[in-house]
């Protein structure tokens, strides 16, 4: 899909609304299934800033359009921030700018998505020998979050890794996998670094896969982190965390903390990739926000910190 064009609409009183006209996939452009495999869920995500007189920037992801997702129709309402809509690492991002801003103010994203599960084949990928391509530099340096090049991190590798290669395995990818399944003990408040995780021997959900992130990308893979929403939920946290895997041109979702191996639910909306915040902002005295998801008359609302 091709970005989204944005066209600014004047409405009474003071609320600007900008809609993004989405081209829409035909029939034959949908990826191939079961129509009862398929989901379409109408999404509000609802962003409540508050400014303290400073110049107020923030960064919202707007998901992508892939053989796997469709976003059907989409609108944005940005109460008197300047909107610029840009690409960015794969990445489709508007930009919210505001001088001077003072107050508060509830930013709100509605959309429409269509769904269905995805499972790829999922191949052996070998300790890289070779340089990697220029173009896959991005997804294997060491990052805040992903501290591949730690003298720890290394360590803890080769320590695992060298009696199964040893023995002949070459499958760098399972060695990555299978370390962190069974050298970390999952824990839900347990630490969300690398570098923590790996000196206390547990890890948050979203720590494994960070592990499993870093792991991969000191074996040469590349890898990086996905935000996402489950659409399925209906308790307080939506929020899901998962790793994509590149292997050849093809990024494969996989997920260590929920045993997802080249699978996604048709539940699971993608919104970014990369170690980035799921929200960027700066200038802003307190961010909140909210979901609402709906597929009928039966909206769930949640609110997280």
């Amino acid at each position: 899909m091709n970005l989204a064009r944005l066209t600014l609409l004047g409405i009474p009183a003071l609320l600007l609304v900008l809609v993004l006209d989405v081209e829409t996939a035909s029939p034959e452009d949908l990826p191939q299934g079961a129509p009862s495999d398929e989901i379409v869920r109408k999404v509000r995500l609802s962003v409540r800033v508050e400014g303290d007189g400073r110049d107020a920037y923030l960064e919202l992801p707007l998901p992508v359009s892939d053989e796997r997702q469709t976003i059907v129709e989409e609108s944005l309402q940005p109460r008197g921030f300047r909107v610029e809509e840009v690409e960015k690492d794969g990445n489709r991002l508007a930009i919210l700018t505001h001088p001077a801003f003072e107050g508060k103010k509830r930013i709100t994203y509605e959309f429409t998505v269509r769904l269905r599960p995805a499972t790829f084949e999922v191949p052996e990928i070998p300790v890289a020998a070779d340089d990697p391509p220029r173009k896959d530099w991005l997804w294997l340096r060491p990052t805040r979050q992903l501290q591949s090049a730690s003298p720890l991190i290394r360590e803890k590798l080769i320590e695992y890794a060298r009696p199964r290669l040893a023995e002949g395995e070459t499958d760098a990818l399972r060695i990555c996998w299978d370390l962190v399944e069974t050298g970390y003990r999952r824990k839900a408040d347990g630490s969300r670094t690398v570098l923590k995780a790996t000196r206390t021997g547990h890890a948050s959900p979203k720590g494994m896969e960070r592990l499993f992130a870093t792991f991969l990308r000191t074996s040469g893979i590349p890898s990086r982190p996905v935000h996402g929403v489950d659409l399925g939920l209906s308790r307080k946290k939506r929020s899901l965390f998962w790793v994509e895997v590149k292997a050849g041109e093809e990024w494969i979702p996989m997920s260590v903390s929920k045993g997802l191996w080249g699978e996604l639910p048709a539940r699971h909306l993608k919104l970014a990739h990369g170690d980035r915040p799921l929200f960027v902002r700066d200038g802003l005295a307190s961010l909140s926000f909210r979901w609402r998801v709906s597929d009928a008359d039966d909206a769930k609302e949640v609110i997280e910190p």
